[in-house]
């Protein structure tokens, strides 16, 4: 924590564009400055849009669909595994299970295709 005054603390906030929060506490006559950058916000460019709609396109058409009908079929495979050996069968549907998932997680950061 450093010490400023409060005309200090403006200039300081001003020129770096960072969020500063000026507490207003009494400690030998000076304002106490505290640094609370948590409000940094960037902004999507076009293309982060474009892909988040797409990834929502394909998470409605494909993702939801695929996931719901391969997490049934995990359901019924998953306890056999161990019975009948098929821990490949049963590793493929989980990661299609998952597919909602993946889909969700590209949408939220924008992730181009390729």
């Amino acid at each position: 924590m450093k010490r400023l005054t409060q005309s200090t603390a403006l200039e300081l906030k001003t020129q770096t564009g960072n969020a500063f929060i000026i507490m207003h506490q009494r400690r030998s006559g000076a304002h106490i400055l505290q640094n609370l950058s948590l409000l940094k916000t960037r902004m999507a460019g076009c293309g982060s849009c474009f892909w988040g709609i797409f990834w929502l396109v394909v998470l409605i058409c494909i993702g939801w669909p695929l996931s719901i009908t391969l997490g049934a079929l995990y359901g019924l495979v998953s306890p056999l595994t161990t019975c009948l050996g098929l821990d490949r069968i049963s590793d493929l549907l989980l990661e299609g299970a998952n597919l909602g998932r993946t889909c969700a997680n590209n949408m939220r950061h924008g992730k181009p295709l390729c």
